[in-house]
C-alpha cells in the first residue's frame, strides 16, 4: 500500500522518525512534509490503529475508548512512533480525551473520511450528497484537534483493472472534500491510500 496526497507526490509512512517539536503544525512543500515552525523535514513513523478485540457496538472507534487509549498510548511511546492512522470512528462520540493524550505524547492522527457504510464501493461506485454529508460531519468533529495531520478519502478502492472506473468517484470525492475544507478554513491535506499494482 502507498499513501499519496492529491497535492503532493506519493509519501510513504515508513520513514525513519524525526520528532516534531511539541506538535508544531506540519505543512507540505513539494512532495515532502515539513515542520512549519522549525523548517525541518517531518518523517512519519507510524502504524495503523484499529483494535477490534472486545469491541461492542456498530462502529469501531478506538479514539472514543479512553481506557484503551491510555493503555495503548503508553505502548506507542515505547515504540517511539509519531503518528497513527485510524480507519473508523463514530463522529457523534466525544474524542477529546484520547486526542489530548495523543497530542501530549507527540502523536499525530491520520484519519479516514469514509466508513464501512459510507464509502465508495469499487464494484458499484457512486458519490452523492448523502455520503458527503457523513464525511463532512466527521471533518467538523475532528478538525478542531491540532494533531490531526491528514485526511484519507479512500483505501485501495481500485484494486484491479476491472475496478479502475471507481477512481473517478474517488477523485470527485477528494475534489469536493478539499473544497469543503477550504470553505471551512482548514488546511489539512486530503490523501488516498493507493494500491501497489503496476497494472492499474
Amino acid at each position: 500500500m502507498k499513501f499519496s496526497l492529491l497535492s503532493a507526490a506519493s509519501v510513504g509512512v515508513l520513514c525513519a522518525a524525526m520528532s516534531a517539536a511539541a506538535l508544531d503544525p506540519i505543512v507540505i512543500k513539494g512532495s515532502k512534509f515539513f515542520n512549519e515552525k522549525t523548517g525541518e523535514q517531518f518523517f512519519f513513523k507510524g502504524m495503523a490503529y484499529q483494535p477490534r478485540a472486545g469491541f461492542k457496538g456498530e462502529t469501531m472507534d478506538p479514539l472514543a475508548d479512553t481506557v484503551g487509549c491510555k493503555r495503548d498510548i503508553e505502548v506507542f511511546k515505547d515504540l517511539g512512533i509519531n503518528s497513527i492512522r485510524v480507519y473508523e470512528v463514530d463522529y457523534t462520540k466525544n474524542h477529546d480525551t484520547c486526542m489530548k493524550l495523543l497530542e501530549d505524547a507527540g502523536i499525530y492522527l491520520m484519519l479516514d473520511m469514509p466508513s464501512p457504510k459510507y464509502s465508495i464501493n469499487r464494484k458499484e461506485p457512486y458519490w452523492d450528497h448523502d455520503m458527503m454529508s457523513h464525511w463532512t460531519a466527521k471533518v467538523d468533529a475532528f478538525s478542531k484537534y491540532p494533531n490531526l495531520i491528514a485526511w484519507l478519502a479512500g483505501n485501495e478502492v481500485a484494486n484491479d483493472v476491472e475496478t479502475t472506473p471507481s477512481a473517478a468517484f474517488v477523485k470527485a470525492a477528494i475534489r469536493d472534500m478539499k473544497a469543503y475544507l477550504k470553505k471551512k478554513g482548514h488546511k489539512t491535506p486530503v490523501g488516498y491510500a493507493d494500491n501497489d499494482d503496476m497494472h492499474i
